[in-house]
């Protein structure tokens, strides 16, 4: 969601002190994985398998497309969106992606406010990030402005099976949003995981007035997720997005059904990683004080210490080092690319994590990895 922010924006963060890269890039293509996919490969020993979800604010090309309302993001916009702050935008982002789980790379990376699949396709050909071999999965929704989610995978550590883009509907409602990405694969110990990418509806009108647009999207996607409970009651899931909704609204806590992190968690129920973190004040993006509109959402059985892989009530983190915000009078906000004017920055919102670990529970399979072919 965009917030109207001050106009006292200074940019805070030069390229290069932070990483010696520049834009130079490589050959390597993106994967482009079919509805379905081959199921049979191999396995080997996982360390922390991560999760990020980042809202990228924007992000969109320099080309202007006829069919979605993209014109101020073109060199004619009126703040002009050029090549050279396109590639400030494709660096930026890289960084943080770089940063935010050090020194590993993600695993599983969540996406909001993504133009199309050129923006993600030059995002993981920066250098950096061309180290680890990300896949991407991303759908055209319907959304006036042309932006999507998407999800990145590092092909050596999760396998996509199905893909799966859910349409929201909003009836009697002119306005049109995302849709909901669901992506099921597996992961290196032979875990069965549902992914489910959002990016619900904004707070435009004030949030009373615009709350039941994002009922929509929540009774949607809890109708897919009782569908999954209902063909096997200890799925993995794993829910990721901006809701423009705090983990106390009536969005998350009645319609969607998602409880406090408790333990011992109930498998066939959802559990809000983040919820802990917005009681102490924590928040993703801030508009006239801080907002936790980004979470992380997982089933119960993914808070158990006896499967494979786990993760405990407090493994969910907002990535927020200084060099991601701005200070503006009187408190810290994320450092934005442009509102008013261009400054340069990262997004308005700051990314999420999640950090699972090594469980008691034995993997399956032998631990001889994926082999090249089963990668690709």
């Amino acid at each position: 969601m965009k917030f109207l922010q001050n106009k006292c924006f200074f940019f805070t963060a030069i390229a290069g002190l932070f990483f010696g890269f520049g834009f130079a890039c490589t050959n390597q293509e993106a994967s482009n994985p079919q509805n379905q996919a081959d199921s049979t490969f191999y396995f080997n020993s996982m360390s922390d398998f991560t999760v990020v979800f980042y809202n990228t604010e924007n992000f969109y090309d320099t080309i202007d497309d006829p069919n979605t309302y993209d014109d101020e993001f073109t060199p004619q916009g009126r703040i002009p969106w050029t090549p050279k702050r396109f590639n400030k935008k494709v660096y930026n982002l890289s960084k943080v992606l770089c940063e935010v789980v050090k020194p590993h790379m993600p695993d599983i990376i969540g996406l909001a406010e993504i133009e199309n699949r050129a923006v993600l396709e030059a995002l993981i050909r920066e250098p950096h990030m061309a180290k680890t071999d990300y896949g991407i999965v991303h759908y055209d929704s319907p959304d006036e402005r042309g932006i999507d989610v998407a999800l990145l995978y590092n092909k050596n550590t999760f396998r996509v099976l199905v893909l799966e883009p859910i349409r929201v509907s909003l009836a009697g409602i002119e306005d049109r949003t995302r849709d909901i990405l669901h992506v099921t694969g597996k992961t290196q110990t032979n875990q069965d995981l549902h992914i489910f990418v959002n990016h619900w509806p904004s707070r435009r009108e004030g949030q009373q007035e615009s709350e039941k647009r994002r009922f929509v999207p929540a009774g949607i996607l809890r109708e897919h997720v009782d569908k999954i409970f209902d063909r096997d009651p200890t799925a993995n899931i794993i829910i990721v997005g901006d809701f423009n909704d705090n983990p106390d609204n009536r969005s998350i806590t009645e319609v969607l059904s998602v409880q406090k992190p408790i333990l011992p968690a109930d498998p066939g129920r959802l559990y809000n990683l983040t919820y802990p973190l917005y009681k102490k004040g924590l928040g993703s993006l801030y508009y006239k004080h801080w907002n936790l509109f980004d979470q992380i959402i997982v089933s119960g059985n993914l808070l158990d210490a006896k499967k494979v892989i786990f993760c405990k009530p407090n493994d969910a983190d907002v990535f927020n080092p200084r060099w991601l915000l701005h200070f503006d009078r009187n408190h810290f906000e994320p450092n934005r690319t442009m509102a008013a004017k261009y400054y340069g920055g990262y997004s308005d919102h700051l990314p999420v994590f999640l950090k699972f670990r090594k469980g008691k529970g034995l993997a399956p399979t032998a631990e001889i990895g994926f082999s090249k072919e089963q990668i690709n």
